[in-house]
């Protein structure tokens, strides 16, 4: 019988909104329909992968392409030169079944980690078989007392067991995320686990609990090192963890992960390493009814159905002691050829009288004066990884340099991954004429079930096609509403243009509000976007896009002549340039950065952007047309570049640079 568990409350009561019958229809005019249409789309974007059976040469083909992917999502392709591990060890302290020392070991030049090393006093094979413990998020980290024990009891039974650390850095624009920082550091504790003379290479094994599980699905995943895994509270697809429960940590969402694959099929791609999952009362309840059963088939089609076990234990989320003594038991079975029918005790008293006073492991240390930081990653991959500017001289260069970045940017904002419309055309709400101006409300189709509301403003007497001025402001409609005097929407409307005043997510009447308890925060659905491959920048550009798509079937708007306006949001200004950079229609822009730029972090985060270019080499997709672009701080790069690119399109005053 399937268990109940418990889901978070905003889920539940998001999972209850009812959805109208021809929800294409319905009026985005308040929260509730917002919150409709949000749920929907994350229904739709969260949907696992599937995780197909694949036997023989057909999941080996399949492992190594799937393998490319992920380390691409987590920017470690290609894998980073291995440099010296510069080992630093710290003195011993001394336990009656082992020494333990920190052991500060190189990831990159200049950035180093560290673990602690439990070298077994009695090691009853030689060489003998290792494991490696990512601790996860304890409290005190590797020095509580719960993977002590773990630690203790592996070193007791003759693994030379090295806990590493678990460290938090993230750089998304230079494509560094938490994963790039865990995944490394884990494959350089493997390394250091085969330099030792008293290791097997051939029986490393790895287990950790919660996010240390995490750790080690990755890590088996992707490593053909790990022999046999255990994870404990861990395996569930990515949908239970997105959208919008937010108790959990950053580290667990990683960049485009879902266009691919789910964590269940990550951790079976180290077949045939021998896999282990232990769950509990947590969000794995289910995990052996609606994962296990995948897991235990493919590892069945490929003729090893006893190398993937499951168990349930009816306790809390946490390593506990049964989780603890079924972790021995396998690693005996898997990396020592002792088989048990069940797993033995775990010796008594062990967390409360054997392991070390936590400040005591804390102070274990030894002087590293290479280390430069973690931050120091940054300046690695910007060296390593980082773009330079395009060398262009003729505008042969530049037309192939705008095909080749139109495909990056496209990749960039998750288009391929982009919801189909559900409805293929706008729904005007309503029309007024207040002192001459013509007022429509429309809803125009985006992507998914997703309506953007906007105002269409023109001269109530005007005839003709008119030239189309699309505006877009933080604080959506309301706000371009309230102004006055020129450059005004009423002011530009009253001149003879069609003002288009869209509220493109998430801003205006799709801004997602200060109300947790009703959409979640926008920060925690930004992370979401992160692992979805969709980026709430690539969201707002494909609004703009629909916006221009349902002007077409105005008989009112000269689509040869649209200018698109961004003014007081970097956000709106970055989304309204890759709209741009992507739709040609846009014959004029004009969008203010206010001193941010990818360079300086303070733009909307976009994974992997600095890898191919900064505000000026994505303007410079617009080099035949017209541009004004206001207040580029000087780190986003030379601006005479950009002024250099326009000169060689003949088009030096299409180019309108203000600070």
């Amino acid at each position: 019988m399937r268990r109940t568990i418990l889901i978070c409350p905003i889920v539940a009561w998001l999972s209850c909104l009812p959805l109208a019958a021809d929800t294409t229809q319905e009026r985005p005019t308040n929260q509730l329909s917002v919150a409709k249409m949000l749920r929907e789309y994350c229904q739709e974007m969260g949907q696992p992968k599937p995780f197909v059976i694949r036997k023989g040469q057909e999941f080996k083909n399949h492992q190594r392409e799937l393998r490319k992917k992920i380390l691409k999502c987590v920017g470690l392709s290609p894998l980073p030169n291995r440099v010296s591990l510069d080992l630093h060890e710290s003195e011993s302290l001394d336990h009656p079944w082992c020494t333990i020392r920190r052991i500060h070991y190189q990831l990159w030049p200049g950035v180093y980690s560290s673990g602690l090393l439990y070298m077994p006093k009695n090691l009853p094979e030689k060489p003998a078989p290792a494991m490696l413990c990512p601790h996860g998020h304890w409290s005190l980290g590797h020095a509580n007392r719960t993977p002590q024990t773990r630690c203790l009891v592996l070193a007791k039974k003759g693994f030379v067991t090295f806990e590493t650390v678990q460290h938090h850095y993230e750089d998304l624009n230079l494509g560094i995320s938490h994963q790039t920082l865990m995944i490394w550091n884990n494959m350089r504790g493997l390394d250091y686990l085969e330099s030792l003379p008293e290791v097997d290479k051939s029986r490393i094994g790895c287990a950790g609990g919660s996010g240390g599980a995490m750790q080690t699905l990755m890590l088996t995943g992707l490593d053909d090192r790990v022999q046999a895994a255990t994870m404990v509270g861990w395996g569930i697809d990515f949908r239970t963890l997105i959208y919008p429960i937010d108790d959990h940590c950053d580290c667990h969402q990683f960049p485009n992960i879902m266009r691919f694959t789910d964590h269940p099929e990550i951790g079976a791609l180290g077949l045939p390493a021998a896999v282990q999952y232990l769950t509990m009362d947590d969000t794995t309840r289910n995990f052996e009814f609606d994962h296990f059963p995948t897991i235990r088939a493919l590892y069945a089609a490929n003729g090893i159905p006893d190398r993937a076990d499951c168990h349930y234990d009816s306790v809390d989320h946490g390593y506990h002691r049964p989780l603890r003594e079924r972790t021995y038991w396998w690693m005996d079975r898997w990396l020592r050829n002792i088989k048990r029918e069940k797993p033995e005790r775990e010796p008594a008293d062990v967390s409360r009288k054997l392991t070390i006073p936590p400040k005591k492991l804390l102070a274990l240390a030894a002087h590293v004066p290479e280390d430069k930081g973690l931050p120091h990653m940054s300046a690695v991959f910007g060296r390593e990884r980082g773009y330079q500017p395009a060398a262009l001289s003729s505008q042969t260069d530049w037309q192939n340099y705008r095909q080749h970045m139109t495909g990056v940017l496209n990749d960039l904002l998750g288009e391929q991954v982009k919801l189909p419309r559900k409805a293929s055309r706008p729904e005007t709400v309503s029309r007024k004429v207040i002192d001459g101006v013509a007022l429509e409300r429309v809803n125009y189709p985006s992507e998914g079930g997703f309506r953007i509301p906007t105002i269409v403003l023109r001269r109530e007497d005007s005839d003709g096609a008119l030239p189309v001025v699309v505006i877009c402001h933080e604080g959506g409609e309301k706000k371009l509403l309230e102004a006055e005097g020129p450059g005004s929407p009423i002011h530009l409307a009253r001149a003879g243009s069609l003002v288009v005043l869209p509220d493109v997510r998430f801003v205006g009447k799709l801004y997602l509000g200060e109300d947790k308890s009703l959409y979640g925060d926008k920060g925690r659905l930004d992370r979401n976007a992160l692992v979805w491959g969709r980026p709430i920048v690539g969201m707002a550009a494909t609004d703009i896009q629909s916006v221009l798509d349902g002007l077409t079937l105005r008989n009112d708007s000269d689509m040869s002549q649209i200018k698109v306006v961004a003014r007081d949001s970097s956000t709106l200004a970055i989304v309204a340039l890759f709209a741009a950079a992507l739709d040609a229609r846009i014959t004029s822009l004009d969008v203010d950065f206010k001193d941010c730029c990818f360079e300086r972090r303070n733009l909307s985060a976009l994974p992997f952007v600095l890898q191919h270019g900064d505000i000026l080499q994505w303007a410079a997709l617009t080099a035949d047309r017209t541009l004004t672009v206001r207040n580029i701080p000087k780190e986003a790069g030379e601006i005479t570049w950009l002024s250099e690119v326009f000169t060689i399109m003949d088009n030096s005053k299409g180019l309108r640079i203000e600070t």
